[in-house]
């Protein structure tokens, strides 16, 4: 389990643990204890992988996924998946986040101990299964079987008994199989009981495909702890080196009162060299500069972040960019739709029904550059020829670039529009 991986990721993206206290401030070798506890006090974190999950996630939730079922039950968990007021959209785009920082994820199926015996009671009571994120890291022990699902899994959970005034919690291991579920303190059994599902309520999601595995944006947490470190030996330079030194005559200098302030003045003889302030070198601060830059230009790689308005690369090495993320963005987008399916599949067994709930995520996403799409419109029209139906399907793709989470609706009446003004044009 790549539990290491897993925390410095998620200590990147919270700017947690050793982000927020200076825990990941490595010590020069020649650093005395007092002067590294003073660097790590004053270390600053900037944060950018929050920003960049939250960009990607942006991406595939512009466009809402859609469900379908004949289950009054089941569309209660459309509104409230966690039972916590989420929809399932909120829920999704948080546990997608979570993931894409990981590459991997669990997800519980989970519902009341026993359920009403009627519809009518359980839409009352809301006595519904419900979704419960797990982080791959509290995973003690688990079981796959041929087919990637779990034969068993146990791991780490707290239960929290505090009350006003008063915090009480318990560390408590959870153990769910194919037949059934455990809870333990330590090695006693506290909570058991049956599930009947014939399949593990506990759903794997891995980015990869293959679990457990860290996921292409996981590597920012080892490119972010390098630039906390870069942003704190830098500013170690310009705390301790940036101001300049006043140099004074030694042969003068014990006939002359140091005493330096905006209110008074050097006094110097005629045949004394008058003094000076000497400037430290400033290219131990523009190399380190240069490498923070280096690092951020990296970063905004990995997290396929494109400012087109400062690029340099040509056209191509744009659009190849811009493919890698659409390409990244599909892969995780039917990721996501498959998890869900089988975690509707279990609900489903949980409320003893036919499962006739669909997912449908967005899988062609189309992010351009639209200010090239535009530049390419227009350098073809510039040609003479007359293409209507190009320009009508590249205007289309501009303009739902552009806009983002157009509805069905809206995207039809504005393709009317479009396909008139084209015809007006002509």
């Amino acid at each position: 389990m790549p539990h290491s991986k897993w925390k410095l990721a998620v200590d990147a993206y919270e700017g947690s643990g050793g982000f927020s206290n200076g825990g990941y401030i490595d010590k020069y070798p020649r650093e005395t204890d007092e002067k590294y506890k003073e660097r790590q006090k004053v270390a600053y974190y900037h944060n950018m992988f929050r920003q960049k999950v939250a960009r990607y996630v942006g991406y595939l939730f512009r466009e809402r996924p859609t469900r379908t079922t004949s289950s009054k039950l089941v569309k209660l968990i459309f509104d409230d998946a966690d039972k916590r007021g989420n929809a399932i959209d909120v829920f999704m785009a948080s546990f997608a986040a979570q993931a894409k920082v990981r590459g991997s994820m669990l997800l519980l199926v989970d519902a009341p101990k026993e359920l009403p015996q009627t519809l009518a009671e359980q839409i009352k009571n809301r006595d519904i299964p419900y979704f419960v994120p797990i982080e791959p890291e509290r995973i003690t022990k688990y079981k796959l079987d041929a087919f990637g699902r779990f034969e068993f899994v146990e791991f780490r959970d707290t239960i929290d008994e505090s009350t006003i005034g008063e915090e009480q919690k318990r560390e408590v291991r959870r153990y769910y199989d194919t037949v059934g579920w455990r809870v333990y303190e330590g090695d006693e059994i506290i909570e058991h009981g049956e599930h009947g599902l014939g399949v593990c309520p506990v759903l794997q999601f891995s980015e990869t495909g293959t679990f457990p595995s860290i996921g292409e944006f996981t590597q920012i947490g080892d490119l972010a702890k390098r630039h906390y470190n870069l942003k704190s030996e830098l500013d170690e330079i310009l705390r301790s080196q940036t101001f300049s030194l006043l140099a004074i005559n030694a042969s003068a200098a014990k006939d002359v009162a140091i005493d330096i302030g905006t209110d008074n003045a050097i006094m110097y003889g005629k045949d004394m060299n008058p003094p000076q302030f000497i400037a430290p070198p400033e290219a131990p601060a523009k190399i380190y500069q240069a490498e923070i830059e280096a690092i951020e230009a990296a970063i905004d790689k990995i997290a396929y972040d494109i400012d087109t308005g400062k690029s340099k690369e040509s056209g191509i090495a744009l659009q190849i960019k811009f493919q890698g993320l659409n390409g990244s963005l599909s892969n995780f987008a039917m990721r996501l739709q498959d998890l869900e399916a089988r975690a509707f599949d279990v609900v489903c067994r949980f409320l003893r029904i036919p499962n006739d709930v669909t997912v449908r995520y967005p899988t062609e996403f189309n992010i351009v550059d639209v200010q090239n799409e535009i530049a390419v419109l227009e350098g073809i029209k510039s040609l003479g020829y007359t293409l209507p139906a190009y320009e009508k399907a590249k205007l289309e793709r501009i303009v739902k670039t552009d806009l983002g989470g157009l509805s069905e609706e809206e995207m039809s009446k504005i393709s009317g529009e479009i396909e008139d003004g084209v015809k007006q044009v002509l």
